[in-house]
């Protein structure tokens, strides 16, 4: 499955990623792919943001990212909820 032009911060992300990479980056990028059919499109795009903002390349800090954004969309809905 391509990323590429599915969102512009994607876009941005990745060949910033590339450049950062030790050659050819291929496990970086498939790992990537791997959090993107993983987890809500809303909570990775919103990991990309945050991490392209910070200048975070590290995948394994980015799904950190990703699922901080899943609990907290989680957390939010327990809160309406309730209240």
């Amino acid at each position: 499955q391509n990323m590429l032009n599915q969102h512009p911060i994607l876009d941005q992300y990745l060949q910033t990623l590339k450049q950062h990479c030790r050659g050819s980056g291929v496990k970086k990028l498939t790992h990537l792919l791997e959090l993107k059919r993983t987890y809500p499109i809303e909570a990775f795009i919103a990991a990309i943001e945050k991490a392209s903002f910070y200048g975070l390349y590290d995948i394994n800090r980015l799904e950190t990212l990703i699922l901080r954004a899943v609990a907290g969309e989680y957390f939010n809905l327990k809160e309406d909820d309730h209240g």
